[in-house]
């Protein structure tokens, strides 16, 4: 039946709990900012499994830093679009989802939901994060797509429907929550290995975690690659070998924020000296004065004083222009 039909009228402040209450911290944004909305969310657990049942007319979710700082519960949501269409994102990656589409998406980091027009019914599986870490690494941490149309995809969505339809049948739920695993499991290998046309939404959901992680990190002189590493749950080799892909590297994604930084801290110096350039060095989280005046010369063509110096100094060529 239609969206209208089958879900009454709710507060958007109600929603909102219950969203809360169910999935953890996330911000709810009624469409064209009205405060009442059509939804409601259940949560139905199956032996090793919970699946909640999402149908909304929301025109926006949104889980930022905030929400996480004060949600300690990690966990990875397994979205299966039902009816509707929306927009996921996380970190740089955007995933349109269509009926039968699925994403992975990891609580542990912001993540940005869109809907269309005429509400949306999702299946989110909830699945808790380091366990599912343990049991299959860490391909999927970040999040993940699966196309509706492959033959997991199907498969999937023909096990997530039973799952629900084994209310209070003890052995079919034990049954049907080891074939979900089973198919995941199937599903993480092969994307690790390459074979699915996702694996590269899979990486670049990796990157722009790590991206995200360096942003906030990067002043700590302890946040190292390996530690970096260690926080998105690989190994350092295999996360520079995602950087190395596009051309990039790890390291220097870290040592290009914290001269950035330091950068933007020397244009609000003035020529009488302000801060002394150890204090921004450290600050910025190197850990070696003549390093960072090195990598600062190579990146700028001056040194971190004599940048400073022409910030504030115009030459007399830009005085006559």
């Amino acid at each position: 039946m239609p969206f209208h039909e089958t879900h009454g009228l709710v507060s958007l402040d109600a929603f909102q709990a219950g969203v809360r209450d169910v999935c953890g911290n996330f911000l709810v944004l009624p469409p064209a900012g009205g405060r009442d909305m059509r939804g409601r969310i259940t949560l139905n657990r199956r032996h090793a499994l919970s699946v909640a049942v999402v149908d909304n007319s929301a025109a926006e979710i949104d889980r930022d830093w905030r929400c996480i700082r004060q949600d300690s519960a990690e966990h990875l949501f397994l979205v299966l679009q039902k009816t509707g269409h929306a927009v996921m994102r996380q970190g740089d990656a955007e995933v349109r989802l269509k009926p039968g589409d699925f994403m992975m998406i990891d609580s542990a980091y912001p993540s940005h939901f869109v809907y269309g027009d005429g509400g949306s019914r999702q299946y989110s599986v909830h699945l808790n994060r380091a366990d599912f870490a343990h049991r299959f690494g860490t391909c999927a941490l970040g999040g993940c797509s699966i196309p509706g149309a492959s033959a997991i995809g199907r498969a999937m969505r023909a096990t997530i429907d039973r799952i629900l339809a084994a209310e209070g049948i003890a052995p079919r739920q034990r049954v049907v929550s080891e074939a979900f695993f089973d198919l995941m499991g199937s599903y993480l290998c092969s994307l690790e290995e390459g074979e699915l046309p996702s694996a590269a939404t899979s990486g670049d959901l990796l990157l722009a975690r790590t991206r995200a992680y360096i942003k906030h990190r990067f002043r700590d002189p302890d946040c190292t690659p390996a530690a970096v590493a260690e926080a998105m749950g690989v190994s350092l080799r295999a996360l520079q070998r995602r950087f190395q892909a596009e051309g990039s590297s790890l390291s220097e994604c870290l040592i290009r924020a914290r001269l950035d930084y330091a950068r933007q801290r020397l244009l609000c110096q003035d020529a009488s000296g302000g801060e002394r350039i150890s204090t921004i060095a450290f600050d910025s989280g190197f850990n070696d004065l003549s390093y960072f005046n090195r990598r600062f010369r190579a990146r700028f063509q001056a040194s971190p004083g004599e940048y400073r110096l022409r910030t504030v100094s115009p030459s007399p060529k830009s005085l006559t222009q």
